[in-house]
C-alpha cells in the first residue's frame, strides 16, 4: 500500500481536491439548509401549535344577490355532504344545526350596574368538534339551565370595543362563567324561559353554541320539527396545508371562514422555493462530482505508465484503486460533515425567530437532514470509487 501510494501521489493536485471539497460543501449546505428550513417551518404552518393552526375548517356557500331577493338560504345537500366525506383530505364532517325559533338573552348584574338585553341565535355541532371541555356540556328535557359556549372574540369585542366607549366595566372569562343570564325562547306559538350559563369560550367556532340534545329538543318544541339542510359544515382535515383542499373549495365555489386557506398557499410557495433552492444545490453538487471524476481520471492519465507497471508486477486493479478511493471517501465525508456544521449554524440563527411565531413551537428533528447528507456522500463516493476501479481495469486491458 505504501509503495503504491508513493508511486501514485506524485501528480495529485491539492488545489483541484480543494475546489471539489468547497463546491461540494456549498451545494450540500444549500440542499440541507433548504430541507431543514422546510421541516422546521411545517409545525408553524400546519400544526395545532402554529400561528395558522387549523385542523378544522368551517365551510359555507356564498350568498347570491338573487337568493337575497327571493329569501333563499344557501345550504348543503346530502349529495354534497357525502361527496365531502369521501375526500381523502377529510377526516370528519359535522353539520351546523340552527335554532328554528327566536332567542332573547338578558344579563343583569346589579353590583356593576349591568343590564343588557339582546336578540341572540343558537347553533349546535357534534360534540367531537367542540373545542371546550366541560362536565356541564349536556342537557336533558326538564332541565331549566342551558349550557352555552360563546366565541372568545365576542368577549374581546365587548371588553375592548363596547365597554370603553359606553363606560361599562370589563369582564373576565372567569367572571362571565360565574354569572348566569335569562333566556327567552319563543316560537310555534309557545314561549319558554331558561337560565343560561356560559361554560366556556371557543377559539375555533364563531357562533353561540348549545348542546345538540337541547337543539333537537327545542326545535321539536318551538320550531317546525323538521331537519333543515345545513347552511354550514365543519370539516376535520388531515392536513390543512394540503393543496387539494384549496383546489376542491375553488372548484365547488365554497367559502372558508377566515383565512384558513392561507396556510395552503404559503405552504405551496414554501415548497416551490425549497424545490428551487434544493435544485440549485443539486446542480452545484453535480458539478462538483463531475470535477472530482474529471480530476481523478486526469490523475490516472498522468500516472498511466505507473499504473501499467504496477499491474504488470502483480498488483490487482483494486489495490491500485484503493488510494484514490480513500481520497474520494475522505473528501466526501469532509464535505458532508462541514455542510452539516454550516446547516446547524444557520439553523441556530433562524430558530430564534421561529420560536417567536408560536409560544408552543417544538423544533423539528435534524435526523432527515443528517440522513440526506450521509446518503449523498456515500452514494457519490461509491459511484466515484466504482468509476475509478472501472478506469483502472480498462488500463490493464
Amino acid at each position: 500500500m505504501r509503495l503504491i501510494w508513493k508511486v501514485l501521489r506524485e501528480h495529485i493536485s491539492i488545489s483541484q481536491l480543494a475546489g471539489f471539497v468547497l463546491a461540494n460543501i456549498i451545494g450540500l449546505a444549500i440542499i440541507l439548509i433548504g430541507l431543514q428550513l422546510y421541516l422546521d417551518l411545517q409545525p408553524v404552518l400546519s400544526d395545532k401549535g402554529g400561528f395558522m393552526k387549523p385542523d378544522y375548517l368551517v365551510l359555507s356557500k356564498p350568498v347570491s344577490t338573487a337568493g337575497s331577493v327571493i329569501g333563499a338560504r344557501p345550504s348543503f345537500s346530502e349529495e354534497e355532504i357525502a361527496d365531502l366525506r369521501n375526500q381523502e383530505f377529510v377526516a370528519g364532517t359535522g353539520e351546523f344545526c340552527s335554532a328554528q325559533y327566536s332567542v332573547v338573552g338578558r344579563l343583569q348584574v346589579e353590583r356593576f350596574g349591568v343590564d343588557l338585553a339582546t336578540e341572540m341565535f343558537f347553533e349546535s355541532v357534534p360534540e367531537s368538534f367542540v373545542d371546550v371541555s366541560s362536565e356541564q356540556w349536556h342537557f336533558e328535557p326538564g332541565d331549566k339551565t342551558i349550557p352555552v359556549i360563546i366565541p372568545r372574540d365576542y368577549l374581546n369585542l365587548y371588553n375592548f370595543g363596547y365597554a370603553p366607549s359606553s363606560n361599562m366595566p370589563t369582564l373576565s372569562e372567569g367572571m362571565i362563567e360565574k354569572v348566569g343570564f335569562d333566556l327567552y325562547l319563543s316560537g310555534n306559538g309557545k314561549r319558554e324561559v331558561f337560565r343560561g350559563k356560559i361554560v366556556g369560550f371557543s377559539s375555533r367556532l364563531n357562533t353561540i353554541l348549545v348542546p345538540e340534545s337541547f337543539m333537537r329538543w327545542s326545535n321539536s318544541m318551538l320550531g317546525t320539527g323538521g331537519k333543515p339542510q345545513p347552511s354550514r359544515l365543519i370539516l376535520q382535515v388531515t392536513n390543512p396545508a394540503d393543496q387539494r383542499i384549496a383546489a376542491y373549495i375553488q372548484e365547488h365555489h365554497y367559502q372558508i371562514a377566515g383565512d384558513k386557506l392561507d396556510s395552503s398557499k404559503v405552504n405551496w410557495m414554501l415548497r416551490l422555493l425549497v424545490t428551487i433552492v434544493m435544485g440549485i444545490g443539486v446542480i452545484i453538487c453535480g458539478l462538483a462530482f463531475y470535477v472530482l471524476v474529471l480530476s481523478i481520471f486526469l490523475l490516472l492519465q498522468r500516472n498511466r505508465q505507473a499504473v501499467t507497471n504496477l499491474l504488470s508486477i502483480g498488483y490487482t486493479a483494486q489495490n491500485i484503486a484503493l488510494p484514490y478511493q480513500l481520497i474520494v471517501f475522505s473528501t466526501n465525508l469532509l464535505s458532508a460533515l462541514t455542510a452539516m456544521g454550516i446547516m446547524a449554524v444557520i439553523r441556530h440563527l433562524y430558530m430564534r425567530y421561529l420560536v417567536l411565531l408560536s409560544p408552543d413551537y417544538i423544533a423539528g428533528s435534524t435526523a432527515m437532514a443528517w440522513t440526506v447528507a450521509l446518503c449523498m456522500g456515500v452514494v457519490a463516493a461509491g459511484v466515484n470509487a466504482a468509476l475509478i476501479l472501472h478506469k483502472i481495469k480498462n488500463e490493464r486491458n
